[in-house]
Formats: C-alpha cells, sequence, structure tokens
C-alpha cells in the first residue's frame, strides 16, 4: 500500500520553516496516529526492538528554499508525505491511523508550527514480474556496516556495499519471513545508473547515504516487497522510499 498525504503547515509567520531534521516531527505524527488505533502495534513497534517495514519520504512543493539550518516553505505552506507499507493488516491500521490524524487540528509539529492532514490518496502501484527493473530515490537508500559505518555508493567499494545491503535486507525481514524467503536476498544486487552520495540529518546524525537512478537484480517477489517496505535501513526514519 502506497498513500500520498497532503500536510498543510500553520504559522503565524509569513514564511513558515522546518528544521532540516524534520523527520522527528513527521514520525511523532505517525506514532501519534498508531497509538490512537492500535496500542498493541504501536507498542510492539516502539517499545521493543522490531524491524520498522515501512517506509516515507516528503516531498516540498511550490519554491521551498533549503538553507543550512532549515527549509522555509512555499506559499501554499503545503508538503506530501509519501507512506508505503507492505499490503496486509498493518497496512490497515496504518491506513486508519492517517485518517484518525486527518480527522484532528492543529497537531503539533514543532516549536514554530502545528499541521493539518489532508487529502489521502491510495496511489496505484505496479506490479513487478522483472528479474531486472529501474527505480529512483524518493528519499536516500542507507546502508550501514556492524552498525557503526555508513555506506555510500562507489565504483570502488560496489562489492562491500552490495554485500552489506544484503546483510542489512536480511536482518530486516528474518524477524517477519521464512528462511526460503531470505535466500532470495542472497541474489539481490545494486547497478546504479546515475547516483550521487549525500549526507542527511537524521535525529541529530549526519548519515551518509545514496541517491539517484539506479536498478535492481533479483526475484521479482523480493522485488515488489523492496519497492514497498523500502531498501537499505532506517527506512521507518524516513529513509531508503523507492519508486519504478
Amino acid at each position: 500500500m502506497r498513500l500520498s498525504i497532503e500536510l498543510k503547515f500553520n504559522s503565524e509567520s509569513e514564511h513558515p520553516t522546518i528544521a532540516m531534521d524534520y523527520a522527528p516531527g513527521i514520525l511523532s505524527l505517525i506514532k501519534l496516529g498508531l497509538s490512537n488505533v492500535n496500542v498493541k502495534l504501536f507498542e510492539e513497534l516502539y517499545n521493543k526492538n522490531t524491524a520498522k517495514n515501512f517506509t516515507f519520504s516528503i516531498y516540498f512543493k511550490d519554491n521551498v528554499l533549503f538553507k543550512k539550518e532549515y527549509i522555509e516553505l512555499g506559499s501554499s505552506k503545503i508538503c506530501i508525505l509519501n507512506f508505503s507499507i507492505d499490503d496486509g493488516a498493518r497496512a490497515l491500521y496504518f491506513y486508519n491511523s492517517f485518517i484518525w490524524l486527518q480527522q484532528q487540528n492543529n497537531l503539533r509539529f514543532d516549536r514554530e508550527n502545528t499541521v493539518k492532514f489532508g487529502k489521502i490518496e491510495l496511489v496505484r502501484e505496479t506490479l513487478i514480474v522483472a528479474d531486472m527493473v529501474s527505480f529512483r530515490t524518493l528519499s536516500p537508500i542507507v546502508v550501514r556496516q556492524d552498525q557503526k559505518i555508513f555506506l555510500s555508493y562507489s565504483e570502488n567499494n560496489a562489492k562491500l556495499f552490495n554485500e552489506t545491503l544484503r546483510i542489512n535486507m536480511k536482518s530486516r525481514l528474518q524477524e517477519e519471513y521464512s528462511a526460503e524467503f531470505l535466500q532470495m536476498v542472497d541474489t539481490l544486487e545494486f547497478q546504479p545508473i546515475k547516483v550521487k552520495k549525500v549526507v542527511s540529518r537524521n535525529f541529530g546524525l549526519f548519515v551518509e547515504a545514496t541517491k539517484g537512478a539506479f536498478v535492481l537484480k533479483g526475484n521479482p517477489i523480493l522485488l515488489n516487497l523492496i519497492n514497498k517496505i523500502g531498501l537499505g535501513v532506517k527506512c521507518g526514519s524516513g529513509f531508503g522510499m523507492i519508486a519504478n
């Protein structure tokens, strides 16, 4: 399930701003909605060390200005929250959580801004049937080695990047999927078309990541799942969202 959700920011300022590190504000709203719809699922995801097999990204409308420490929103004060998760019961609970958020007014986003959830649209998804598919990033891909070192793709580390990516994906999937399913990850391969290194702020950390266009090779069943839940790690914090 992939959703496109309109967020309208409210501020007394003529030119409202949000922090460059805006992921905590978005995630706090997602958690607020889920905690009011399904407490059990909320506690399972956030009171335990549970893999977050969903992803999100933000698309800023109008002519926003990206400064060193903050983002100045455009005249409409609107951005689009893209959210994606595998189909099933959890998808329904997250959808209902966004409906709950839509029914609220003036939700606190940060010290300066409140936000109103607007139109929620279900985005049509194309079924992947090939074993080689072109994608682009909607939010940067994070690959992490030994829980410490973040790797961005380069020609010099292509083998290490792919090996670490496969380890990251197995770690995310091992709680919910069978050993037979995880074997599909062994043949997953990332091939760049036009990618670059970026450094993003996320919960106070500087995170090295990869963005751009690329090809994924692998079993179509696995590629469909990755297209829904994101590629790499930290997807539940706003990384790894892709589109084909």
